[in-house]
């Protein structure tokens, strides 16, 4: 009896701590700049970034705008989103500048490889997010 008891208390200290829930922790909130800048970006530095913007050295030199647009083209491989990726990076091009392969590797490929280490990245939210910014990129409205 006593044997159940102790590990009754060991089950519910478990629960009580957070150590036997079954919800992945948070990420904790990045507020530094140059993470994107790191070898080996954490997760939290590019949610952050995904969130508020890609801006000064966390731009990677391009474009703010053109790193947002990105960010939602490499998120939406990473949710399972389907787009015509050939057709959207002939509008970048038009809008951006710069060649098909940057567009697909720095940018798209990057930010999928990125946003994928991100747990539960591709919450309901994130899918509505990312499918209304597809709707207006593909009318060639990278600004919004």
């Amino acid at each position: 009896m006593r044997r159940i008891s102790i590990l009754t208390c060991g089950l519910l200290a478990l629960l009580l701590t957070g150590c036997a829930s079954s919800q992945a922790p948070e990420l904790p909130e990045y507020q530094g700049a140059g993470g994107m800048t790191q070898w080996d970006i954490q997760p939290e530095a590019y949610l952050y970034h995904y969130k508020h913007g890609f801006t000064g050295v966390d731009s990677l030199g391009y474009n703010p705008k053109l790193q947002k647009v990105w960010s939602r083209l490499g998120a939406a491989i990473t949710c399972r989103i389907n787009y015509d990726k050939a057709h959207m990076i002939q509008l970048l091009i038009q809008q951006f500048g710069k060649k098909a392969i940057t567009h697909e590797l720095n940018g798209i490929g990057f930010h999928h490889v990125q946003s994928r280490k991100v747990p539960q990245f591709c919450n309901s939210w994130r899918v509505n997010e990312i499918n209304a910014a597809l709707q207006r990129y593909q009318q060639g409205r990278f600004n919004s």
